[in-house]
């Protein structure tokens, strides 16, 4: 049985992060960059082109590329894991270039393409979506009770009146109505502010940023279930527990602030080893065996192989080594944030009883994601083919780029994973040698970006570290003084 789940949240200043654990292991990461555009921004823009043959428009909302806008099957962004399926009614009216419209992201870009638009609006809360201008009113399919289905129904319609449409999630229930309706006072207001931005500011222009990552993932993801909640920042601790008292009190007393005594938070806990992991193509099986894990740019091929275990027969080493790799690929797959499609070739099985227990297990264990996924029977050969919805940006996105010098075939680890390296390595050093001087040589890259940076860049001034930059090297390299 697993233990209850531990969140810690890592806030620097060019990253945030935040990782759900449970038995030393990451259950969930999140990261972002404050130069990423967010999943669920609101911006008034302008359409630029509309293309019949596509059924969509592009429109300007002020950044580099301009965002994809279908006039088809367009959804909210925020209901598909605790509700039914509900089908949204098509766009009929045809848009103009020129014409302005409120729009919210609903999936990240790539180097190619802008970003995924839709004009159903969408405001998450913790206990509840609203979504203006719709008549979908609903409830999660997680709260099976008729009588609390019915309290919380009759809460949300006496205060959400006119065309406005909304989602309870399963976190209200047996809430107090007290929070429930603060809630939804907060996300009326939201709109209705949105809606005056809306009418005084030019397009393109950003009306609403969708809320800190570290607020997102307490109020989607943290339950009482959750053992404590560990912040190495203090400005971020005292946000959070602004919000935690606002909605979800039998918590606050799990919020701890972490000193950093014990160097960085995440090195403490082991996660940083982790993200590492989920950032290489070879993963190790705890009997031997091991997974490789190709990512592509909407295919991702995931081979499970037995390694040279002799522990048992060969059977059985094929066995032990499928459903090994059963509970671990949901994890890899959650903790990269892989999405499209999702090929996984386990080794062959004669016995379909064995076949069957290891697609049970994989299933089980792709349950608790939230992000909708769909999976396909296990074949003879052992294939699986799975797809899973786009919700943000895979991992490698945000720590990673393409390599310069291999014609784009591999991935290097980029500046912002090396300066997040370089600080946690920094620190864990003094920490351990308080009397130790250190030098160090960075690369043209980290030189720039530490400088950039002001926070990095007082950590080299605090502690009097001699810094140099370099034309060789790729990374940096540390000299005791």
């Amino acid at each position: 049985m697993k233990e209850k789940f531990r969140l810690l949240i890592n806030r620097e200043c060019f990253l945030n992060r935040a990782a759900i654990t449970s038995d030393n292991h990451i259950e969930y990461l999140f990261v972002n960059r404050p130069d990423v555009l967010s999943v669920g921004n609101i911006y008034k823009g302008k359409v630029e082109r509309v293309i019949t043959g596509l059924n969509a428009a592009f429109v300007n909302i002020g950044e580099l590329k301009n965002g994809f806008l279908p006039f088809e099957k367009e959804d909210t962004i925020y209901q598909s894991y605790e509700v039914e399926e509900h089908t949204l009614k098509s766009m009929k009216k045809p848009y103009r270039p020129g014409e302005d419209i409120i729009v919210q992201i609903t999936r990240p870009g790539t180097a190619e393409q802008g970003v995924k638009l839709t004009t159903k609006i969408s405001l998450p809360g913790r206990f509840l979506i609203l979504i203006p201008d719709s008549n979908l009113r609903t409830i999660s399919k997680k709260i099976i009770d008729r009588e609390e289905r019915e309290r919380l129904l009759s809460i949300a319609n006496r205060r959400i009146t006119g065309n406005t449409g909304f989602i309870i999630r399963t976190a209200s229930e047996g809430k107090d109505e007290r929070y429930i309706v603060r809630e939804i006072k907060i996300l009326l207001s939201t709109w209705n502010r949105i809606r005056r931005y809306a009418k005084v500011k030019r397009a393109p222009s950003l009306l609403w940023g969708e809320l800190p990552l570290y607020i997102n993932v307490i109020r989607d993801y943290v339950t009482s279930e959750f053992k404590e909640i560990i912040v190495d920042d203090e400005k971020t601790y005292k946000e959070i527990k602004r919000y935690v008292s606002h909605f979800i009190p039998e918590i606050y007393g799990k919020l701890i602030l972490y000193k950093n005594d014990e160097g960085p938070l995440f090195m403490k806990y082991g996660v940083e080893k982790e993200i590492e992991g989920f950032l290489s193509d070879r993963i190790f099986l705890p009997s031997g065996g091991s997974l490789i894990i190709e990512e592509g740019e909407t295919l991702t091929a995931i081979d499970v192989n037995t390694g040279s275990s002799e522990k048992k027969s060969f059977r059985d080493t094929i066995f032990i080594t499928n459903m090994e790799a059963a509970e671990e690929i949901p994890r890899q797959i959650r903790g990269r944030n892989l999405a499209g499609l999702i090929v996984v070739d386990f080794i062959d099985m004669k016995d379909p009883k064995e076949r069957s227990k290891v697609f049970k297990t994989l299933n089980e264990n792709l349950e608790i994601d939230k992000a909708k996924t769909s999976i396909l029977s296990i074949s003879k050969l052992g294939v699986v083919e799975m797809s899973r919805e786009k919700t943000d940006f895979r991992l490698s996105d945000i720590l990673m780029d393409v390599c310069s010098k291999c014609n784009g075939r591999g991935y290097i680890k980029n500046v912002y994973y090396s300066a997040l390296k370089f600080k946690n390595e920094v620190l864990s050093y003094l920490v351990k040698n308080p009397e130790k001087k250190i030098s160090v040589e960075v690369s043209e890259s980290l030189y720039d970006f530490i400088y950039r940076e002001g926070h990095l860049y007082e950590i080299i001034r605090k502690y009097n570290i001699t810094c140099r930059e370099s034309k060789i090297l790729r990374d940096y390299e540390f000299k005791i003084i």
